[in-house]
């Protein structure tokens, strides 16, 4: 890593970068930075947050939301009706993007097929709540998979 720079991430996708704590790029990716601040502002109102707060106090509370003071990975549990598009979960010890309706096990080489995972009402979600708040609220992360919509 280059010392007193940025720290130079590598993600599969947006979706994984997300679950991590991480947000788009301000430098590299402006205009996908301008539209995740616009929407996780307006989804998340209770901080009193707005257009000019830096994007430092944001970066906070995903810090905040992603680990604990132990340095433990921050979960909480969710309805899967409830769950938007993007958000990656934990189920049998397994990782998990959720995407219209389908589940999609994250492996390092990609991921697997989107399956259903009948039965399961509520689940693990590792992606941090302000960020599940902002794919709510429209904002649509990039994934690496083929999504065939369910009738």
């Amino acid at each position: 890593m280059t010392p007193d720079r940025y720290t130079e991430l590598f993600f599969l996708d947006e979706a994984t970068a997300f679950s991590a704590g991480h947000r788009p790029c301000a430098e590299c990716r402006r205009k996908a930075f301008n539209r995740f601040k616009h929407f996780w502002l307006e989804a998340n109102p209770s901080f009193g947050y707005t257009e000019r707060t830096p994007i430092w106090k944001i970066d906070e509370v995903l810090h905040k939301e992603r680990i604990n003071r132990s340095g433990l990975k921050i979960t909480f549990i969710e309805s899967v009706s409830q769950l938007p598009t993007g958000c990656f979960i934990r189920h049998n010890n397994e990782l998990y993007l959720f995407a219209d309706r389908l589940f999609f096990r994250w492996t390092p080489e990609g991921y697997d097929d989107g399956m259903s995972l009948l039965g399961i009402d509520k689940v693990e979600v590792l992606t941090p709540r302000s960020v599940v708040n902002a794919f709510r609220a429209g904002y649509k992360p990039q994934m690496a998979i083929s999504v065939h919509p369910v009738p």
